[in-house]
């Protein structure tokens, strides 16, 4: 089944005046998604607190509709405000040993890297490693594994050269070893399948492929890593001896808004919305790779980012901006990334454009 590109336009009406091809900076928010989040103010909370159990219902939708996004996960689902958060109440959370060591990647997200600052304090150490090569992000995180090693921590999907790591490869060594595997999901959820038969902890914002609100994010935590943790924060809905990480109110707004998005969502169908990131990833790469750039992701560890490397790549977004199109620029890459609603028209155009402007 193919994507319905009248309905896109509907639902996406902001394609009309722009190329937008910058999904990992933000998604595009759909029509409807406004009158979603106001349905909590002006319906459920114009009642105040007599309409909490509407505002209840509609987080046990989208709990339901976030475990179906991940494949089925069984675990813990909690709601938090965004990917920093949700690591940091991971760091603080986990019951360390003095001695414990935390292996991350030296070019991670910053949050990614520095969030283990709760770990630090009770004795535990941040090991860095290299990767030598996009081809060999998962192969040096497995290479790092020791005995001291308590977590791996990794994006799913890398934030500039958008390569993804073989979740289920790292995260059986993971298992083999007693490791908690740690996962920042923000470029992968909405993009790609998600499952996180071998992750403990995946967690990520719902503004970028989710194409919902800021100030909302997922933190998916398996019991396994559950009876390994306590709660670093503790509020009226997680006394003891309640073990819950949440601490008090989710951002019901943000909730109404991201619960009507996925069911959107999941009309087009999450299978197909997958397609059509791959689709046009790979017409993408295919049409600058012809124009001799090189693409910075393996072709087979690509996501919806396809980075590409470029002489100049800022003065090079910034050109394309004056033609009508959006990307980004990244550590010296030029970042694209489209989403489901994009068009093999949206991804030719860049690549005339970028035919032209390197020409």
């Amino acid at each position: 089944m193919t994507i319905n590109t009248e309905a896109l336009k509907l639902d996406f009406p902001y394609l009309a005046e722009r190329c937008y091809l910058n999904t990992a900076a933000a998604g595009l928010s759909w029509a409807g998604q406004g009158a979603a989040a106001a349905q909590f103010y002006d319906i459920e909370k114009s009642r105040g607190i007599n309409g909490c159990h509407e505002w209840r219902s509609r987080l046990e939708s989208a709990e339901r509709n976030v475990r179906a996004l991940l494949g089925g996960f069984g675990g813990h689902i909690n709601f938090l405000s965004n990917t920093t958060e949700a690591l940091n109440l991971v760091a603080h959370s986990i019951k360390w040993i003095a001695g414990d060591e935390i292996v991350a990647l030296a070019d991670e997200f910053p949050s990614v890297l520095h969030a283990w600052q709760g770990a630090q304090t009770a004795g535990a150490k941040i090991v860095v490693v290299e990767a030598r090569g996009e081809s060999t992000r998962t192969a040096a995180l497995c290479n790092a594994i020791t005995g001291k090693t308590r977590v791996i921590a990794v994006s799913h999907v890398h934030w500039v050269t958008g390569t993804a790591i073989d979740l289920q490869q790292l995260g059986r060594k993971c298992r083999d070893h007693g490791v908690l595997l740690v996962v920042d999901g923000i470029q992968a959820m909405g993009a790609i399948p998600v499952s996180l038969e071998f992750v403990d902890i995946y967690c990520g914002a719902v503004f970028k492929w989710l194409l919902s609100g800021f100030g909302l994010s997922i933190l998916a935590v398996s019991q396994r890593a559950f009876d390994q943790m306590r709660p670093a924060y503790v509020g009226y809905p997680n006394l003891p001896p309640e073990r819950s990480l949440n601490y008090g109110h989710v951002n019901y707004p943000g909730i109404y808004a991201l619960d009507a998005t996925l069911e959107h969502l999941q009309a087009y169908g999450w299978r197909d919305i997958h397609s059509a990131v791959a689709r046009n990833a790979a017409r993408l790469a295919a049409g600058a790779v012809r124009l001799g750039y090189a693409v910075a992701a393996p072709q087979d560890a690509r996501a919806g980012i396809v980075s590409l490397v470029a002489d100049d790549a800022r003065s090079l977004r910034d050109a394309l901006a004056k033609r009508g199109i959006d990307v980004e620029e990244r550590s010296g890459l030029l970042r694209c990334s489209p989403h489901f609603y994009n068009t093999d028209e949206d991804v030719d155009r860049l690549l005339d454009a970028l035919s032209v402007l390197s020409a």
